[in-house]
């Protein structure tokens, strides 16, 4: 029966099928209801015969060679989602609705029962409803009356038989805004103790009622909204929100505070900066602190996506806050992220002591184009491109949350994106780079590797001669130039070469071919805006920042009297005071912004002279506490500067450190060019002709000695007192050298000739 599966049999008919009939081949091109057109394809040109489908079928020699009633079936029209048995269904429905509209079904010449010629439509369409029936399909007369209606109308395409797959509604008739409200009382209770979700439901009818009753009016339609106890239980199950209460606390807190934005998806990157990734991480390395003490550090690192290049990275030291001690903790800050961040905008410095092969120009980036584009890539500049980053995917730690980052990101217009707590896979480049600075670089820093963990950890760590941050600092760039760089990396294929294995060098070098270079170098005054900004107010005496007092050079002394004489800075929400900028790791110095003019003012510590040796914020801070503890004031600057400077005088005095030879400078993170160039008094002048220099008589001694006779000319041999040699000849080239004429008129010197000058004769005679 048909029913039972005969249109899926290998001999059924359809269209592009090969048929035999009246001893020839014909191939189906078309059917429209009970007619069949068929083409020759002995060769013969013959028009196109449409037959009935009964003739057809009830021929003597008639065969199907080829074509089943699956190829019927466009496939491609399954491309929206079908399931993988969709042809074979179309294919049985399609020959369903044959036989409902012909009376035979495809391949078959007699008719079944509830089929034969004197049966109406509507009772063909209830014998195939009783016959589905009894395969265990329940479909009604009137239902296959309709998909007959739609199967026609469509050009008997089988695929408007098919049940249209509905896609599951998120939250099914539930209200959306009983939906959102119950996600917001789940986040609401993240950060405290486990609760019910009867309790849940309790507090969502609440803040239904409160939210909507004056727009609904109605108490009524407010409890509409919320669905039914089971349904309500289903929902929160369907949308997780269940399992997040089951959750642990710390768990829950984490989900709540994902962002609201898209994560996960591999990203489209096609040039450098694009898309960039950072992250801070503990270095497992031991370091010399200020004080001379062990303490442990950690790393910030900025990597390009597209190259997987190392744009940036920043060590700094990390200790915890001991009150005993008076030692204020440390960690990564936001300026430290700054100073980072300003590394991605110029070179770095090929340092003395680096291997030779961690210069850009022997390496395999295009340091001609790159020269080209901008003059500060030298000989000397260390193999790593200046990636200007576009956007940042950043952890969401304090630091990067910070109102100075946020504004140092804007101004530069740099776009941020935050991942996801506890979820490394938002930002797995800079995450596997901390691998790889594990295995290749932080264990053959033999001087204060912690190991892996405590269990690995070597013997008398804190008693080894330890690096200082700054030098940690260095042999982490040297080691990103010479080795990280210019390594081939797996993840890297050029996409005319995917068989060769590049180097970030090596990409970079691919794609800045494709979306050029723009050298993107900041001034000394566009620096300063990386720098902490605090607001003052300025005054005859200076101002103060920290409880130090700064005054302006005397260079811009007369523009800060300009500042004074204007008063306030008239600033929304400022009144009088006026945006100031210093680096906490050089407090010397400051810089006063004149928004009015847009320049700024240098400013120096007034107690600058007393502080010879390098000091941080830092350092002033541990003293102002410790001479708090000791019963003194904070604010005492001179006292404190006097502490610091006696503290470097000890420091200088003690016995060195075994192994290790000079100072120990403490921690001042990235240089920064802050400062303008010094102007060269000398530039512009034109170059001096030695040969036009005459020698100055010496004056004498005093205007009562005697003048000094006249200097004998020494002339060559031959030459006699008069200036001719002998014989007549022109005099010798050398004796206008000993000729001696004033700078001013022109005419010999007095003093020089034997004649008294003028000041001199009066002086002589006015003596008795």
């Amino acid at each position: 029966m048909a029913g039972t599966g005969a249109g899926r049999l290998p001999a059924a008919l359809s269209v592009g099928a090969r048929v035999r009939w009246r001893a020839r081949e014909w191939e189906v091109v078309a059917w429209q209801g009970p007619q069949v057109t068929l083409v020759a394809r002995d060769g013969e040109q013959e028009a196109p015969q449409a037959v009935s489908y009964r003739w057809l079928v009830g021929g003597e020699d008639f065969t199907v060679l080829s074509g089943n009633a699956a190829s019927a079936v466009d496939k491609a029209a399954f491309g929206r989602g079908g399931r993988q048995e969709d042809p074979e269904e179309a294919a049985l429905w399609q020959a369903r609705m044959v036989e409902i509209d012909t009376g035979l079904a495809p391949g078959r010449s007699e008719h079944e029962r509830g089929f034969g010629p004197g049966t109406t439509l509507a009772q063909r369409c209830a014998a195939m409803s009783a016959r589905l029936a009894a395969d265990g399909i329940r479909c009604s007369a009137h239902t296959l009356a309709d998909k007959r209606r739609k199967w026609k109308a469509a050009g008997e395409n089988p695929v408007v038989l098919l049940p249209s797959r509905r896609d599951k509604r998120p939250g099914g008739f539930t209200d959306p805004r009983c939906l959102a409200a119950m996600q917001e009382v789940v986040a609401r209770r993240a950060q405290e103790s486990d609760v019910t979700i009867e309790l849940i439901r309790e507090e969502v009818e609440d803040l239904l009622h409160s939210r909507y009753a004056e727009e609904l009016g109605d108490p009524d339609a407010v409890a509409a909204l919320l669905p039914s106890r089971s349904t309500f239980y289903l929902r929160m199950k369907e949308s997780g929100l269940a399992e997040a209460l089951a959750g642990p606390t710390r768990a829950r807190a984490a989900l709540a505070s994902t962002p609201p934005l898209p994560h996960g998806g591999r990203e489209a990157v096609l040039r450098p900066g694009q898309v960039t990734q950072a992250d801070t991480t503990p270095l497992r390395i031991w370091a010399c602190d200020d004080d001379g003490r062990p303490t442990a550090t950690e790393m910030t690192a900025l990597i390009d996506v597209a190259t997987h290049s190392m744009c940036a990275l920043m060590i700094t030291p990390s200790r915890p806050r001991d009150a005993e001690g008076g030692q204020t903790g440390r960690a990564t800050r936001a300026i430290d992220l700054t100073l980072m961040l300003a590394q991605a905008f110029a070179p770095w410095p090929v340092m003395p002591g680096w291997d030779p092969l961690s210069a850009a120009a022997t390496s395999r980036l295009p340091f001609g184009a790159l020269k080209a584009a901008d003059e500060r890539f030298t000989k000397a500049t260390a193999a790593r491109p200046v990636i200007r980053p576009e956007l940042i995917v950043y952890d969401q730690g304090s630091p990067y949350v910070s109102d100075h980052f946020t504004e140092v990101c804007d101004r530069l217009r740099i776009a941020r994106r935050p991942a996801r707590k506890k979820t490394p896979a938002d930002k797995p480049l800079v995450e596997h780079f901390f691998i790889i600075l594990a295995h290749r670089f932080s264990q053959y820093v033999r001087h204060g590797w912690q190991g892996r963990s405590h269990k690995k950890r070597g013997r008398g760590i804190d008693r080894m001669p330890l690096y200082t941050i700054a030098e940690l600092q260095q042999m982490a760039q040297e080691w990103v130039a010479l080795e990280y760089q210019q390594t081939p990396d797996g993840g890297l294929r050029d996409p005319f070469r995917p068989h060769v294995v590049l180097s970030p060098n090596d990409m970079y070098a691919v794609q800045v071919a494709r979306s050029g270079y723009r050298a993107v170098p900041l001034s000394p005054a566009q620096n300063r805006l990386f720098l902490l900004p605090r607001w003052v107010t300025p005054g005859k005496g200076g101002f103060m920042v920290n409880y130090r007092t700064y005054q302006p050079i005397a260079q811009d002394a007369g523009h800060y009297r300009e500042i004074l004489l204007r008063g306030g800075s008239k600033l929304p929400g400022r009144g009088d005071k006026w945006e100031c900028r210093f680096n906490p790791y050089r407090p010397e110095r400051v810089w006063l912004y004149d928004h009015t003019a847009g320049t700024w003012v240098t400013c120096d510590f007034r107690l600058r002279h007393l502080l010879t040796d390098p000091w941080t914020a830092d350092m002033w801070q541990e003293h102002a506490e410790q001479r708090r503890a000791a019963g003194g004031s904070e604010q005492d600057e001179e006292a404190i500067a006097l502490a610091l400077a006696q503290r470097d005088r000890r420091r200088r005095s003690r016995r060195p450190p075994p192994k290790r030879t000079g100072d120990e400078p403490p921690f001042q993170g990235l240089h920064l060019e802050t400062e303008q160039p010094a102007q060269d008094p000398y530039a512009g002048l034109e170059e001096f002709d030695l040969s036009t220099l005459r020698p100055r008589p010496a004056l004498p001694i005093s205007l009562m000695a005697p003048p000094p006779g006249p200097a004998p000319v020494a002339l060559p041999a031959g030459a006699g007192p008069g200036g001719e040699q002998e014989g007549g000849q022109a005099p010798h080239p050398l004796a206008a050298l000993f000729v001696l004429t004033d700078a001013i008129g022109g005419e010999p010197d007095a003093s020089a000739t034997g004649t008294p000058s003028e000041e001199a004769r009066g002086g002589r005679g006015r003596t008795p």
